[in-house]
């Protein structure tokens, strides 16, 4: 459908935002591997993010006109080698790049 294609395209674009394969949208904002080098994480890593609704309501206006109400975020987790190959972390750290990343994108969401 045009929405999966809409969202399909909107995850990929996030993807290369935070590998700092385009300029930041907004000024002074970091990619991934920025807040890696910064932090000296020689070690390599792995993790995957992905877009989250963290609201969604619908408001009715004074002229009784409904309007949709959503608040978007980023998300993301550290992946480990498992059994079955990567899989999610139980947890991940709150100062990995990519988490790092996905707090400050979902700050400048709006």
């Amino acid at each position: 459908t045009s929405v999966g294609e809409v969202m399909f395209q909107a995850d990929y674009h996030l993807k290369e935002l935070s590998f700092g394969e385009y300029e930041q949208p907004v000024v002074g904002m970091k990619s991934c591997f920025e807040y890696s080098e910064k932090d000296s994480h020689d070690a390599e890593w792995s993790a995957r993010e992905w877009f989250v609704v963290r609201k969604a309501e619908i408001h009715v206006s004074d002229d009784q006109v409904l309007v949709p109400y959503l608040k978007m975020g980023v998300e993301a987790r550290e992946q480990v080698h498992g059994d079955d190959g990567l899989e999610d972390a139980a947890l991940t750290r709150p100062d990995h790049p990519l988490v790092r990343y996905a707090e400050t994108f979902t700050h400048n969401f709006d």
